[in-house]
């Protein structure tokens, strides 16, 4: 078996279950790769490095929650990196859980998938890190989703959230609004509104991040530096961990 968080494939393959859509590029322990829907098949692995995160035992013991898994890459990757125990939550997609069953049972790894919205569906425990990624630009309510996340951590935990960005230059907190008629950085998608993750709301300027962050009492780190690549060449998007405070 090759190992997960492997930096070559020998071949991409369509559809592994029959599902047309496949937006993760799952590495497959054959050494084969999903071939998900952005044209960097190793886009998934350099959100990881992003993070910092050891490969091996970096998650140990730790519980770990991952807010819009979808194909179930980051969920797969933690229980790799050690989680003693992963949920993987998500909604609204055609492929799910489908897809993200067929990634679990490739790696043979067990996490909870819970379907629903994760700013209401009840979820049991608590979570020593949150995965919070491509997720709060589909928000109508940041401010909800940070009171919720810190009802789901433990004392001192962690979210990492990666975000799209507004590119608005101003020193000033800054939620640029999703527009289909103005030129904002990515449209609205106004037709889809109803289904959660594939429309678009508020995309942060790092400011907004930083405020959002400190009015719920986390401490806020931009993960920007020689290690993201991934920010490095998509940069629109940004990483941020974010570690709750008392």
């Amino acid at each position: 078996m090759e190992p997960f968080f492997q930096k070559c494939y020998t071949a991409l393959v369509d559809a592994p279950n029959g599902s047309v859509i496949w937006w993760h590029s799952l590495p497959l322990p054959d050494g084969r790769r999903v071939n998900g829907h952005h044209p960097d098949k190793n886009l998934q692995l350099k959100m990881w490095a992003a993070m910092q995160i050891p490969e091996d035992g970096g998650l140990r013991g730790k519980k770990v929650l991952d807010v819009g898994a979808n194909d179930g890459f980051f969920t797969v990757a933690a229980a790799m990196a050690g989680a003693a125990r992963v949920t993987a939550i998500d909604k609204d997609w055609s492929t799910w859980p489908a897809n993200i069953e067929y990634s679990c049972r490739a790696w043979s790894v067990a996490p909870e998938v819970v379907s629903g919205d994760f700013l209401s569906r009840p979820l049991g425990g608590l979570y020593d890190v949150i995965f919070l990624l491509g997720v709060l630009y589909h928000l109508e309510n940041p401010s909800q989703c940070m009171r919720r996340l810190r009802s789901l951590l433990v004392e001192g935990g962690v979210v990492y959230v990666e975000t799209q960005m507004s590119q608005m230059e101003t020193p000033l907190p800054v939620f640029e609004y999703a527009s289909d008629i103005y030129p904002t950085v990515a449209i609205q998608d106004k037709k889809n509104l109803e289904l959660v993750g594939i429309s678009n709301q508020l995309f942060p300027n790092e400011p907004a991040v930083r405020n959002l962050a400190y009015s719920y009492d986390f401490a806020c780190e931009s993960l920007s530096g020689p290690h993201n690549a991934y920010t490095r060449e998509n940069p629109y998007r940004q990483f941020f961990k974010l570690t709750m405070r008392g």
